[in-house]
């Protein structure tokens, strides 16, 4: 029974909650949520949805340039702002009781006060393209916007000038789509378009352009999926190390069997910081995804890789696999004249650039090479091998090839091209084979990221193209997703559990991602494509917006 703490109470005078009390009060009350109201306008789809602190008063981001204010005790529009904007607005977010910020594709940032909104109080110019996402870091009084120029600003506050409030890009990284602060602003999540997160733990604002400086996610994340070494990337080891004392970086990438993530277009933090919520598309667009990653401290141990032959590390697949190995057909009578032969033949032979090194052995001067093997007498010795170079193949969406056109080509470090742990001088030999012997190196370590995917659910794919934002109520036990023309209600139990009281102490390496629980479906509420949530503060209500401006408030009707 949902209220028993209260019958319990009565009868045995105990005030002690027990586990289990308010999550079945939540059960009770969700499971009968319906519509209480529909509002419409003519402002175009409401992309974006924001209470006050309060829960008094609910601010609506329209499509045709328009900022609209309802009063939540009557559900009707107290005040519009109309053209506020050039161009569409995305979102909205309260600084405190009283001022909001603005976002548009016009790529401007507006701040109002709520006492006065006849005027803007200051218009932030600074990104090149759409603003799609403002967050409010109060630790430092500093507003942090990002948006598709893939920058992220901070605007101090409290340093106004005479044309604009002193501002500074904090970070860039290409695809970046949706960055959240946490609520006691320890941490940054970031999604991209790239199919992985970005969690900066141990935010200092003030510092996280120089101590990021250089570092390109897209880059490292690349070298993780070929597990190849790239020296221009693993320079940024360390921040990603436990003794980064600020500003450290961790990439998050799972996600669940058959989700493909590409696109990871809206995000959420969980009130208490415990993880993120994200929606995800497939990279072939043919499903989307709901998922929960982990975003707490865990205990990572550094391992490193198991020493494979030096030799072979430049010719593994991107799967990880060896290439074949051949015997290479040759002369037998090789002079020690071969050098000048290999510099002459190496001149003309470029070929090869983008792929792994080419080892070549040369044929003496007095004799021509055999290439078609019909003369080759092979040897019983198994470590002689022809070393083939590949072709790779990169998958689009993660890098843009020419950038890294040159990552081999001057970017060793001194130290380990004296080891020659990364390449191998083709040896000189005599007998008409190449041998090998292989020693027995140690792997350049590449970082790997650690499993963060908690709960999962696949959604409808419907409305491409459009971002769908989710959201968490004010404790985080409850998400509203939007579901085609309606929404639909998830907990991480069917008694709509917190967090912390399901998921067992060592959950990090011996428990799998658990689907998400339907507790309410409403699934055609509206004419269009539902693509805004939000749960209020302070009672029992959600309200979704969808593309044809409709506003529906829903709340518990028994």
């Amino acid at each position: 029974m949902a209220f028993s703490w209260l019958q319990r109470r009565e009868k045995f005078g105990n005030n002690r909650n027990q586990t289990g009390d308010f999550a079945r009060i939540y059960s009770s009350i969700y499971s009968t949520v319906g519509p209480y109201s529909r509002v419409c306008n003519n402002y175009g789809g409401i992309f974006g949805l924001e209470f006050s602190s309060d829960g008094s008063v609910l601010v609506a981001a329209c499509e045709k340039k328009s900022v609209i204010i309802y009063e939540t005790t009557n559900r009707k529009p107290i005040k519009i702002l109309d053209d506020v904007h050039s161009d569409c607005v995305n979102c909205i977010k309260f600084l405190d009781d009283r001022l909001f910020a603005t976002c548009s594709d016009d790529t401007t940032v507006l701040i109002y006060d709520m006492r006065n909104l006849k005027s803007k109080i200051r218009t932030l110019r600074g990104h090149s393209n759409w603003v799609k996402n403002i967050e409010y870091c109060k630790r430092e009084c500093l507003l942090v916007t990002s948006g598709f120029d893939g920058s992220i600003f901070t605007w101090d506050l409290n340093s106004y000038t005479e044309n604009n409030l002193t501002y500074q890009k904090v970070f860039h990284t290409p695809g970046l789509m949706r960055c959240r602060l946490t609520s006691d602003g320890q941490k940054l999540a970031i999604c991209t378009t790239g199919g992985y997160l970005i969690l900066i733990h141990d935010l200092d604002l003030n510092t996280l352009s120089r101590d990021l400086q250089g570092f390109r996610p897209n880059l490292y994340r690349l070298m993780q999926v070929r597990r190849q070494y790239l020296p221009i990337a693993s320079k940024y080891d360390h921040l990603f190390s436990k003794n980064q004392k600020s500003n450290r970086v961790e990439l998050i990438s799972d996600f669940p069997k058959g989700n493909d993530a590409e696109v990871i277009s809206s995000l959420q933090v969980h009130p208490y910081n415990w993880c993120v919520l994200s929606r995800n598309n497939s990279y072939d667009e043919s499903s989307e995804w709901t998922c929960v990653h982990d975003i707490q401290e865990i205990d990572t141990e550094e391992e490193e890789s198991p020493p494979i032959p030096e030799i072979l590390q430049q010719y593994e697949n991107v799967d990880g696999s060896e290439t074949n190995s051949e015997v290479v057909p040759f002369s037998s009578n090789a002079s020690n004249n071969s050098d000048e032969t290999s510099n002459e033949t190496n001149s003309t032979d470029h070929s090869n650039r983008l792929g792994n090194p080419n080892i070549q052995i040369d044929a003496p001067d007095d004799e021509p090479q055999q290439n078609d093997g019909q003369n080759l007498n092979i040897s019983d010795n198994d470590d002689e091998i022809q070393i083939i170079p590949y072709q790779p193949t990169l998958r689009p969406s993660l890098i843009n090839t020419e950038e890294i056109l040159d990552l081999w080509t001057g970017n060793i470090p001194f130290y380990q091209r004296s080891r020659r742990t990364l390449t191998e001088r083709p040896h000189r030999i005599n007998t008409g084979i190449l041998s090998l012997n292989q020693r027995n190196v140690r792997r350049p370590n590449i970082k790997q990221n650690c499993r963060r995917l908690l709960y999962y659910c696949a959604e409808p794919n419907e409305g491409k193209g459009f971002i769908k934002e989710l959201c968490f109520n004010n404790d985080g036990r409850l998400i509203c997703s939007p579901y085609k023309s309606g929404i639909r209600l998830l907990s991480f139990s069917k008694d709509c559990d917190e967090l912390a009281n399901i998921l067992p102490t060592s959950y990090k390496s011996n428990v799998l991602p658990q689907k998400l629980t339907e507790v309410f479906l409403k699934p055609d509420q509206h004419q269009d494509i539902v693509v805004s949530t939000k749960f209020s503060p302070r009672a029992p209500i959600v309200v979704s917006g969808c593309l044809s401006g409709e506003l529906s408030w829903y709340q518990c009707i028994s």
